[in-house]
């Protein structure tokens, strides 16, 4: 039985989503169809929705995508009429992409395998460290050495600052903004916490250089940047 998505990502209203292709076929092989992918969110992405709905990061691989996103409380501390736009924009995104898809080539029936798989975030360490895991798919896949070198995710807007016509969409999540009091600090210490995440899965095999502060020191750092602002969440001991 389908789970209510009210039950999925009703507490603390930040999730990451999946959404994949039917059968896992590559229905986003191309770079065109990436970008026709992202291009169909933009265009549903009504005015109206962006006050409910955050989009913080995003990974477009083959036959799926990862996308972390956040639900805004209303002035009674609920979700029910964001979870009512999330849901308007997903349906509106995917049918859009999917009758693209489908005219460019000349086929019918099903493009996703069901609706978007959401799972919900604990607190703004998990954030950031979903945001990591997205980044480092195109890695996991053997598609290129470090997440720097592919060009379908928001990993070289948060690491480097790099632009493009759909990160213009995206809403740094509060964990990002803590990393550091300038957009450079910040970029500096996404990139030093996204290697570390690297290193621990056995994704980058080299040792921190001595510019990088030791994984002791960064998750000091991060803890206190956290409650330096007063958002609930640390890492793991």
């Amino acid at each position: 039985m389908r789970i209510p998505r009210r039950l999925q990502i009703g507490i603390t209203g930040v999730f990451h989503k999946m959404w994949r292709g039917h059968n896992r076929e590559h229905v986003l092989d191309s770079r065109a169809e990436k970008e026709a992918y992202l291009n169909s969110l933009d265009k549903s992405f009504s005015e109206e929705i962006k006050q409910h709905v955050q989009w913080h990061s995003y990974c477009l691989m083959g036959n799926h995508t990862h996308e972390v996103d956040r639900l805004v409380v209303d002035n009674k501390g609920c979700l029910e009429a964001s979870i009512v736009q999330f849901s308007a924009w997903m349906r509106n995104g995917h049918s859009r992409y999917g009758a693209w898809y489908n005219r460019r080539h000349k086929r019918q029936g099903k493009v996703a395998y069901d609706r978007p798989k959401t799972e919900e975030l604990e607190n703004e360490w998990k954030v950031l460290k979903e945001m990591f895991y997205c980044d480092a798919n195109p890695v996991r896949a053997g598609m290129v050495s470090h997440p720097s070198r592919y060009p379908h995710s928001s990993h070289l807007f948060y690491a480097q600052g790099k632009t493009n016509r759909f990160t213009r969409l995206l809403t740094p999540p509060p964990a990002y903004m803590a990393l550091g009091r300038t957009a450079e600090e910040r970029r500096r210490r996404y990139r030093s916490l996204c290697d570390l995440y690297l290193r621990q899965e056995g994704l980058k095999q080299d040792a921190p250089s001595e510019e990088e502060s030791s994984e002791e020191t960064l998750r000091e750092e991060f803890v206190m940047a956290l409650y330096g602002i007063d958002i609930r969440g640390a890492p793991p001991p």
